[in-house]
């Protein structure tokens, strides 16, 4: 029946039953159940994705255990490379502990307990420790620490387990090794106690990933240095699931174990192949799931234009629709949806947030260009299974190169612009970066354009899960300007020194010129008294010329040694003053260097009081410096009657003694005499408060 029909009869057309869905709803629920679908198939790839990326971390966590363990073994090789230089020290195979010593502190400031807590000892089979660097000869028998006794017993090198130490009660390693004993002779052997800082540094100079934490233990579980809160951990045992797991494996990963700090952590363990002993690097779980969370949030984010777009779609379609069918029966236009128009400015939103997003990192990446650039700074990767080089546009403006029109860079490229000088030295950089994990180099290059510049390059190898090198990434510098600068002050430092010999040379000529016009008046002279005078002046301008000459022949401003100088200068005083025939002893500890004002100083008060020896003294004259409790000692001493009971040198008139009362003012000592027979001057010197640069006693 026709509508017209039904409305003849009176019949309405029948309507569709109350309740039931409309088309528009059936759309919107077909584009939401694509837009789950579409979330579901993501998800399901972001968890494969998020897999692969743990594995990953997993590896990169073990190449850093087994970076770290192979590190420990290094500090314990150098230690037993040091115990074997040092055992052949003569006196040491004898069980000497006076020669111990005396070969420890000639090692200087590398064995100073003061400095790290290394201790070195030596111990006897059947009398315990002899002597160590930290206590001296040990008067009573000292328990053996575990490394000496091992060693001992073993007759071979031995690196113990943590122990607390015998003396100082802290937690310490030690590597020993046995000395060669004569045939019938008890053993004896020499160790190396290394505290926990001394082991820290086999924990590596890079830091650990995001909320890592790194750590060793030795051969039982004991944790021996860790990068996070080591005062609290060294010396306590290792999380037993960690300690269960590296019994099973010499390395590997494991999961949803509990570190130190209760955090639930994914833990590569490695153990050194020569020590025993383990590395382990621990990543919390919560950075991993962190990251799947992010990959989670990007997906829905992600997802969220395009379910908007799609109900869009389903909108306008149903719109479109419902405006047909209003067309056909003749009813008036609908007026549009106010879903549409929420739909269309969320998607304008979303469309200027992305919009926003991409040019803010246009930005970023435009601002780091410009910042290398400015710095005169390039990046590359070089993948040694492919042999694929990268650079970033900056590197290639390093060369002079334009990056539009320059094709990819190659290592034929980068060879081609090295100076043939400088060629073997960086390709021999790069093969050994991929033994040493670090890339370090300084070469010469010439540019596109003709300039040579100074590059120095920095780099970092990454490794596949097999230990085997995968990649490299590094930065390269201009360092021209540096080098130029370096040698202009190399060349103004040489200038210098010319110019300080130059002035010493003259004033060497002017006292010579002294000298002469001095003895020239005392031949003049008609008064005995006066002529003496003017001879005793010439000769202390001998004895100053001769001070200065000794200073100044070597090199300028450098510190020299004491005995050596003394010895010159005694040689010098029997020379030019004249002892008849009187021997003149010097007896100078070897080691003690004084720098050059002071030692001006110290010289004219030897001089003055050997001058006065052979004026008022008799017989043998004997020179001693020697180091004191707090500094050095000076005595001048000879076989004649000696200073009488009330002699005050304070007040004394002579200027022999006056100026050697000046010259002790000027190195901050104190002068005294010793009455009686054979007349003795002592001068005592302070020590100087700063360390002197290197190995040598430093006093004055």
């Amino acid at each position: 029946m026709t509508e017209a029909a039904q409305s003849a009869t009176g019949q309405l057309p029948a309507q569709p039953p109350r309740g039931a869905p409309s088309l528009r709803l059936r759309l919107l629920a077909l584009v939401a159940l694509l837009v789950v679908a579409l979330i579901g198939l993501g998800g399901l790839a972001v968890w494969q994705a998020h897999g692969e990326s743990r594995r990953q971390a997993g590896d990169r966590l073990l190449a850093a255990a087994r970076a770290m363990a192979h590190r420990i073994d290094l500090e314990f090789a150098r230690a037993e490379a040091l115990l074997t230089g040092f055992s052949a020290q003569p006196g040491l195979a004898e069980g000497d502990a006076e020669a111990f010593l005396a070969a420890a502190a000639r090692l200087g400031p590398l064995l100073d307990p003061l400095a790290d807590g290394r201790v070195l000892a030596m111990a006897r089979l059947d009398e315990g420790q002899l002597a160590n660097t930290a206590m001296g000869i040990l008067p009573t028998a000292t328990p053996i620490p575990p490394a000496l006794a091992e060693a001992l017993a073993r007759g071979g090198t031995a690196i113990s387990n943590q122990y607390r130490g015998t003396l100082t009660g802290r937690p310490t390693v030690a590597v020993a090794i046995p000395l060669p004993a004569a045939p019938g002779q008890p053993r004896l052997a020499i160790g190396l106690s290394l505290p926990g800082e001394a082991v820290a540094p086999a924990l590596g100079d890079a830091p650990p990933p995001q909320g890592a934490v790194a750590g060793l233990m030795d051969r039982q579980g004991i944790i021996v240095a860790r990068s996070r809160d080591p005062a609290a951990a060294i010396g306590q045992p290792a999380v037993p699931a960690l300690v269960a797991a590296m019994a099973q494996a010499p390395e590997g990963v494991v999961e949803g174990i509990a570190n130190r700090d209760g955090e639930v952590s994914v833990i590569a363990f490695a153990r050194a192949p020569v020590s025993g002993y383990g590395a382990a690097v621990a990543q919390p779980e919560a950075v991993f799931e962190a990251g799947l969370r992010e990959a989670l949030a990007r997906l829905l984010l992600s997802a969220l234009p395009v379910a908007l777009t799609g109900l869009l779609l389903a909108m306008l379609l149903a719109l479109r629709l419902r405006r047909a069918l209003g067309a056909l029966s003749g009813a008036p236009e609908a007026p549009p949806l106010a879903e549409v128009q929420d739909l269309a400015r969320a998607l304008a939103a979303a469309d200027a947030a992305r919009t926003a997003t991409e040019a803010a990192l246009r930005e970023r990446t435009a601002w780091l260009e410009q910042a290398q650039r400015a710095a005169a700074v390039g990046t590359w990767r070089r993948d040694f299974a492919t042999g694929e080089l990268r650079w970033s546009d900056a590197m290639f403006r390093l060369y002079g190169l334009d990056p539009e029109t320059q094709g990819p860079p190659t290592l034929a490229l980068w060879r081609s612009h090295l100076l043939p000088e400088d060629r073997a030295a960086g390709i021999a950089a790069l093969e050994t970066a991929k033994r040493t994990g670090r890339h370090e180099a300084e070469v010469r290059i010439r540019r596109a354009d003709g300039a040579i510049r100074w590059i120095r390059a920095s780099g970092a190898v990454e490794y596949a899960p097999d230990g085997t090198p995968s990649h490299m990434v590094g930065a390269s510098h201009d360092v021209t300007e540096q080098r130029l600068l370096a040698q202009e002050r190399d060349a103004r430092f040489a200038e210098k020194d010319l110019l300080v010999q130059e002035m010493h040379h003259r004033v060497k000529n002017s006292l010579q010129l002294v000298q002469g016009l001095l003895l020239l008046q005392a031949r003049g002279a008609a008064d005995p008294a006066l002529a003496e005078k003017l001879r005793e002046a010439a000769g202390r301008i001998v004895s100053i010329a001769a001070v200065h000459r000794r200073l100044y022949e070597g090199a300028p401003g450098v510190a020299q040694e004491v005995a050596e100088h003394l010895g010159a200068l005694v040689e010098d005083l029997a020379r030019s003053i004249g002892s008849s025939g009187r021997a003149i002893d010097l007896v100078a500890e070897p080691g003690m260097r004084l720098p050059a004002d002071r030692m001006a100083a110290l010289g004219l008060l030897v001089t003055e009081l050997v001058t006065n020896a052979l004026k008022h003294g008799a017989g043998r004259i004997t020179v001693r410096f020697q180091p004191g409790p707090a500094g050095a000692v000076l005595e001048v001493a000879d076989e004649g009657p000696g200073f009488a009971p009330d002699f005050d040198p304070t007040l004394s008139r002579g200027l022999g003694m006056r100026v050697a009362l000046a010259m002790t003012r000027q190195l901050r000592g104190a002068l005294a005499v010793t009455p009686g027979p054979g007349g003795c001057v002592t001068v005592r010197l302070p020590a100087v408060p700063e360390e002197p640069p290197g190995n040598v006693q430093k006093l004055g």
